[in-house]
């Protein structure tokens, strides 16, 4: 295993944890927003007794989905913050990712020239 592998999957791992954070603050508001739709046509519309069941079942189906996006948002909070805090020390991650995968490079295609003729006279080869 490389170790720019490694640090590439910490890295991976803190940008999912952004985009899930964004994804479930706008799950939240979207459900914030249907219940506040559902909530007001009760309130003002003259609605049927079949429509009002309807209504509670879509809430219902919306305060799950609600749930679901805050208990995202509670787990993602330490590690969102934790990356807010620690901004500086990300981006210096990111340049040691850069400077190990061009070390690994550097070392996969290794090949020496050689400066002297003390192997070909050793082994009795012409040149070098």
């Amino acid at each position: 295993m490389k170790y720019s592998e490694q640090i590439d999957g910490f890295l991976t791992f803190l940008r999912s944890v952004a985009e899930c954070y964004s994804m479930a603050v706008t799950d939240e508001n979207c459900a914030n927003d249907e219940t506040q739709d559902i909530l007001h046509c009760i309130e003002l519309d003259d609605n049927r007794y079949h429509d009002y069941a309807k209504l509670s079942m879509a809430l219902r189906e919306v305060r799950r989905k609600r749930r679901i996006a805050k208990d995202e948002l509670m787990q993602l909070q330490p590690i969102r913050e934790w990356m807010e805090e620690n901004a500086k020390a990300i981006k210096s991650l990111e340049r040691a990712l850069g400077a190990t995968r061009k070390a690994e490079r550097n070392t996969e295609a290794r090949w020496y020239n050689q400066k002297t003729e003390i192997v070909s006279e050793t082994l009795g080869r012409n040149g070098r």
